[in-house]
């Protein structure tokens, strides 16, 4: 027996738990119905059981109307998923039922809605004999569809500006994914809680417009869409409508899709929130030249319009039918338009297919899988006919083009690479069995050409019969000429017509040209020198007819006339190359050129063109090449001479093996590439480092798995950096040991993310000592910093240069050790590579090479001649490293500038330390003790350390030394006969009863052009008794900080007569204090007088 609406109601509300029954009949009892209907009485809900309900509900609503209701109140309470069951089983149950006898019965609706499928359920390919269909599910494949908002016109070229966004989506399509929309979700309502009802759908020509709204109507006939949402949907095409001429009302269109009887009007649009019209292809409808917007009806349905044209702009301003909803699909050309006609809640893109899409397509379309997969690895090969693929249109034409070469034979041979050999194939193989004379197709061509190039230049893509007249072009009454199947005629009343695609008209265009030489030299003029770029696809085809294969499958349909030579097409190329050189932003002209030669396939042409190009530069960022514009470029490269630069970025890994042996040739090289593999990187590195021209190596981890890659050279030998970042450990080691023995001009190495364990450790000591490098400057985190590999890498580098500063740290929250050596600036690389190559010419080729470590004698001689003093930096280091490695770079380096900030030294640990420097005869000119835990008793200490009779250095910011602690400070210095330059005690638990001691190191002899004393409790007091020591002394200070000392009004005057008699004086910091606007604005207001010039 089967099963019924009502048994489908039954078992789905008995699956409700009782909460959710309960929610489901209070929004039962209140949602909203059709016009006609009432709610069911909530005292008849309360107690009734699923039985009883589903009795109700066929009483009031009656079974078809029921299940919607239903549909819609499980929506409401949240319950999506019983909501697509009932769905699904109630759209089997409606394909099973019988329709009744009696026509009276019968239901207006569900005619409808078998006739919509009917009409949808096949399509024609562009191709299509007459009685030819294909079934829309056998070759229908989604496509990416984004959110967009509204944009100004887009009046760019409409397929090729869009290739390079597409490839991002392409490349990445999480990336969008908060804007990838389902065609399901695009009247859902908004995040604001308003219901969508109107959409517009734009794309491209040839994107998957039409055929996407075709799918929405098939899949909501078959009931699989929308429903609950909509009880009917109707579809117009404008280029019907256009036909359509004489006064219509909005009753009529709608009615013009039933037979008879035909039902109210009324009655289909009892609930017009419930009705959407699916408007495709706004931008081609065409309102009469007397046509007013403003004065356009706002009558009832039946009110008699002048143009089927005028009834949609009605609905879509929303005078007639203000609730009903709307899909409409255009181009981005007449985006501006619709928006003065419509004002959409939800804008959508259709980006055309990705990946792998464009799979399923080819699988859909051969219907034969190893074909298939022939088929799609051969396009795959060709970036430039790849690309184009993500236009569903285009994706058509290649397998069409495919196919006819796969059914004779079952290999592709390479003879399909460019843009102009795909279209010229694709128009060939439109005119295989039509059995036209060639004389009278020699006609057709030329006037297609005509009318092409004209409608190209004035960017009009469709054209009506006067226009074809004009161009002797015949209107065909059948749609078996070849006429109406490369142009579109309109279904009804062919008076309209456009080309297959855009593309195709331009290739007519270009054909015209070819055969026109003063068309051709026009063409060229305009789409270059006066930059008109909706011409550049136009050009591309004309120099690739210039290639004997491409034209081919045409030329027999063209009588030989005045056409642009090869030597005259020459010529002017190589002008133009000459102008784009001379531009400041050369890439646009530039990759266009290019693109135009890669059609040509000619390599003598090519390489000729290329004669006096000096530059091929594609700058990072703002030039991130597709994979169809870096085919180009290496085709071009590949053929062009010595080149002086080239700058290239975005590679990817095929293209950079394929630049390999080129790189020889070029004198400056700038590349950038991702998802590199190591071989590959050591390919590049080979080459290049043959001549000892590497200027910059960058190497590091890419999120794809592969590796991120930069390389730069120089015209001349010069030196080099190397940067490695994130990379395994054993990745680090090989780049390392394979580059750095082959150029001794490396100067800096920085390796970031790779803990330096004892393999890559090792592997740099050995690297180092077995090759001539001189490094200056040396950057990589290390595990164990007493590892003896590592200190002899940093002896290593002393012997060879001078340290300037030394650094061991950790930052806070890491257990990284990050070590940095950088050597002083004795002499600058150029001069340094110069004395090298002198050297090696006075130790002639059997000199023997020295070997730089191990060599303790040679490191303690070179001792013995100068100390090499340097900064060195150790901070926040492990409590079980940090004495060892103190006394270790103190003893090897000699620093005289020392900086031990965060090492959590107490003033046992500070003890300790300066007594075994001391027994190393150590001293220092600065020090640094920031952020530690010393104290009072470690100041007597900490001066043993500095040079008697010396200017020094001292930091001991965020330290209680409290003011017992400045006093013996001072004491200490004085006994020592040394004058502090800097002194830091900031948050150093200080009153005004240290001023009197820091007063007196302002002596005759007075050096010290430093002072923070900010953070300090040191009153007003303090402040005045530090003025007043400084007014009657000759002064150097140049900053003092004053900041956060809790100082008031009561110190104005002594600042501001500090600041008049310290002329010194260039920063004064007395942020944070208790002074009021008035008095902060009188003593700033002294400081501009006397410091304009200063901050």
């Amino acid at each position: 027996m089967r099963e019924t609406r009502q048994d489908i109601l039954l078992a789905i509300l008995e699956e409700l738990e009782e909460g959710q029954r309960k929610k489901f009949k209070l929004k039962l009892n209140n949602t909203e119905l059709r016009k006609s209907y009432a709610n069911i009485p909530k005292g008849h809900l309360e107690k009734a059981d699923v039985t009883d309900m589903v009795g109700l509900l066929i009483k009031y609503y009656e079974e078809e109307y029921a299940v919607e209701v239903v549909i819609n109140v499980l929506d409401q309470i949240n319950n999506k998923d019983l909501a697509e069951r009932l769905r699904r089983k109630s759209a089997e149950v409606w394909k099973t039922s019988a329709v009744p006898a009696n026509p009276s019965n019968i239901s207006h609706r569900m005619n409808y809605v078998a006739s919509v499928k009917e009409k949808f359920r096949r399509v024609k390919d562009y191709n299509s004999r007459p009685g030819e269909w294909v079934s829309l599910e056998d070759r229908y494949t989604k496509v990416f569809i984004v959110k967009k908002y509204h944009q100004a016109e887009d009046k760019e070229h409409e397929l090729l500006s869009r290739g390079k966004r597409h490839m991002e989506i392409m490349r990445k399509p999480s990336s969008f994914e908060d804007s990838h929309v389902n065609v399901e979700h695009l009247f859902d309502t908004l995040s604001d809680g308003m219901i969508t009802r109107k959409v517009i759908l734009q794309g491209i020509a040839g994107i998957g417009k039409t055929a996407t709204v075709g799918k929405i109507m098939y899949d909501w006939s078959s009931g699989r869409l929308y429903q609950g949402r909509f009880d009917y949907v109707f579809h117009w095409s404008c280029r019907e409508l256009n036909q359509r001429t004489e006064k219509i009302s909005l009753a009529q269109l709608i009615l013009q899709n039933w037979g008879h009887p035909k039902p109210e009007i009324g009655e289909i649009l009892s609930c017009p929130d419930k009705v959407l019209f699916i408007i495709d292809g706004f931008d081609e409808l065409r309102f009469p030249e007397d046509y007013d917007k403003s004065r356009s009806l706002f009558g009832d349905l039946d009110t008699q319009h002048s143009t089927a044209a005028a009834v949609v702009e009605s609905l879509l301003s929303s005078k007639s039918l203000s609730e009903a909803c709307f899909l409409v699909t255009t181009r981005p050309s007449a985006v501006g338009m619709l928006d003065t006609h419509m004002k959409a809640d939800l804008w959508a893109e259709i980006m055309g297919f990705l990946e792998e899409d464009r799979k399923e397509f080819f699988k859909k379309f051969f219907k034969d899988e190893e074909k298939a997969a022939l088929a799609y690895s051969y396009i795959q090969e060709n970036d430039v006919v790849f690309t184009m693929c993500f236009v569903p249109l285009i994706c058509w034409i290649v397998c069409t083009t495919l196919r006819l070469q796969l059914r004779y034979s079952e290999e592709l041979i390479q003879s399909v690479s460019t843009n102009t050999q795909i279209f010229t194939y694709f128009v060939a193989t439109l005119l295989q069995p039509r059995g036209h004379s060639q004389t009278s197709m020699q006609n057709v061509f030329h006037n297609l050409g005509s009318l092409a190039y004209d409608g190209v230049r004035n960017q009009k893509v469709l054209f009506d019969e006067s226009t074809l007249r004009k161009c002797n072009l015949e209107v065909s009454e059948g749609p078996s000429t070849f006429l109406t199947e490369l142009l579109l005629g309109d279904i009804f009343v062919e008076t309209i017509y456009s080309f297959v695609h855009l593309t195709v008209q331009e290739l007519f265009a270009a054909l015209f040209t070819f055969w026109n030489k003063e068309a051709a030299f026009e063409l060229l003029k305009e789409a270059f020198m006066e930059k008109k770029s909706h011409l550049n696809l136009t050009v591309r085809f004309l120099f690739g007819l210039n290639n004997d294969k491409a034209l081919k499958p045409l030329k027999k349909y063209y009588e030989t006339g005045m056409s642009i030579s090869k030597d005259e097409l020459l010529k002017w190329t190589k002008k133009a190359f000459l102008i784009c050189q001379e531009q400041d932003d050369q890439s646009c002209l530039l990759l266009e050129l290019l693109h135009c030669l890669f059609e040509i396939q000619d390599e003598e042409f090519v390489r000729s063109a290329l004669e006096e190009v000096k530059e091929v530069v594609f700058p990072f960022p703002g030039n991130d090449l597709g994979q169809d514009d870096q085919q180009v470029i290496l085709y071009n490269l590949q053929h062009a001479k010595r080149l002086n630069k080239v700058e290239l970025a975005s590679l990817k890994e095929k293209h950079v093996i394929k630049l390999v042996p080129l790189l020889g040739k070029w004198k400056q090289i700038h590349l950038n590439a991702s998802g590199i593999s190591l071989s590959t990187v050591h390919k590049v590195c080979a080459q290049l480092l043959s001549k000892r021209r590497m200027t910059k190596l960058h190497v590091a981890h890419d999120e794809e798995g592969g590796m991120y890659f930069t390389v730069e050279t120089s015209d001349e030998e010069d030196s080099c950096t190397i940067t490695l970042d994130d990379l395994p450990e054993d990745t680090a080691i090989s780049i390392c040991d394979n580059v750095i023995p082959a150029h001794p001009g490396i100067v800096a190495l920085d390796v970031n993310g790779i803990r330096g364990r004892d393999a890559f450790i090792n592997c740099l000591k050995y690297t180092l000592r077995d090759s001539d490098c001189r490094l200056e400057s040396v950057g990589f985190n290390i595990e164990n910093p007493r590892l003896q590999a590592f200190q002899d890498i940093c002896q290593h580098l002393a012997t060879r240069h001078s340290p300037s500063k030394f650094l061991l740290f950790r930052r806070h929250n890491e257990d990284e050790i990050h070590f940095g050596y950088e050597a002083k600036d004795e002499e600058n690389s150029g001069n340094r590579l110069r004395k090298k190559k002198k050297n090696e010419k006075r130790k002639g080729k059997s000199g023997a090479q020295k070997k730089c470590f191990p060599l303790a004698c040679l490191i303690r001689k070179e001792r013995e001649k100068k100390k090499k003093d340097c900064n060195a930096i150790l901070c926040c280091l492990p409590q079980e490293y940090f004495l060892d490695l103190t006394m270790w770079v103190a003893s090897t380096f000699t620093p005289l500038a020392l900086c031990l900030d965060d090492n959590s030294m107490d003033d046992e640990l500070m003890k300790s330390l300066c007594e075994n420097l001391n027994s190393i005869e150590y001293q220092l000119q600065s020090l640094s003790l920031q952020s530690n835990s010393i104290t009072q008793e470690s100041i007597a200490n900490i001066c043993s350390l500095f040079h008697c009779n010396m200017a020094v250095s001292l930091s001991l910011e965020s330290n209680p030394v409290g003011d017992e602690g400045v006093k013996i400070l001072v004491a200490c210095l004085k006994n020592k006969g040394c004058c502090l330059e800097k002194l830091s005690l900031s948050s150093a638990a200080l009153t005004e009863d240290c001023v009197p001691a820091l007063t007196s190191l302002f002596s005759q002899k007075n050096t010290l052009i430093w002072l923070d004393l900010s953070f300090n409790n040191l009153r007003d007091g303090g402040v005045k008794a530090l003025c007043s020591a400084l007014k009657n002394k000759e002064k150097r200070l140049e900053q003092l900080n004053l900041s956060c000392s809790d100082i008031t009004n009561d110190c104005e005057q002594e600042l501001i007569q500090l600041i008049e008699t310290t002329r010194s004086l260039k920063n004064l910091g007395l942020d944070n204090n208790e002074f009021t606007s008035t008095c902060k604005a009188h003593i700033y207001d002294v400081w501009d007088k006397y410091h304009d010039d200063e901050e």
